[in-house]
């Protein structure tokens, strides 16, 4: 029994590097990924309900979508934003961990993720911008080479 669920584990944790090493390029691969981390309000709402557990399933989806987004920045060679990224992942991790303390503060959870919002919004001013349906798209003329 013991072995099973050692492999389990990592068959789980080989298939969360491949989905993790998604290469994202266009924008409209960005556009996707990104539309994930909307679960961030999600995040919120869970918190000020007092759950931790659903606002770390949210926050992991989150999380993905952040990390999945870097490959775009990075193809791109756009140094800064590859920085805002790292920055916005430590948030999240700082986030997760007051998510993952014993009992919820919702205080300190609520410190939290308005940090990691923060750190969200630094990269959506410079790089993002809303279309007609108020969805969130690659802001024109920031990536040469690509328009939305």
């Amino acid at each position: 029994m013991r072995v099973v669920g050692y492999a389990a584990a990592v068959c789980l944790a080989l298939a969360s590097a491949a989905v993790a090493q998604q290469n994202v390029s266009t924008a409209e691969e960005l556009d996707t990924v990104m539309k994930k981390a909307s679960a961030f309000r999600q995040v919120d709402k869970a918190i000020q309900s007092n759950n931790a557990a659903d606002a770390k399933a949210q926050l992991a989806i989150v999380k993905q979508a952040v990390q999945e987004s870097q490959s775009f920045w990075i193809t791109h060679k756009k140094d800064d934003a590859v920085k805002l990224n790292k920055e916005s992942l430590a948030k999240l991790d700082a986030l997760e961990k007051v998510l993952s303390a014993g009992s919820l503060d919702v205080a300190a959870a609520t410190a939290a993720f308005k940090e990691a919002g923060g750190s969200c919004r630094a990269c959506h001013s410079q790089y993002r911008a809303e279309d007609a349906n108020n969805a969130y798209v690659l802001k024109p003329g920031t990536v040469a080479g690509i328009s939305e």
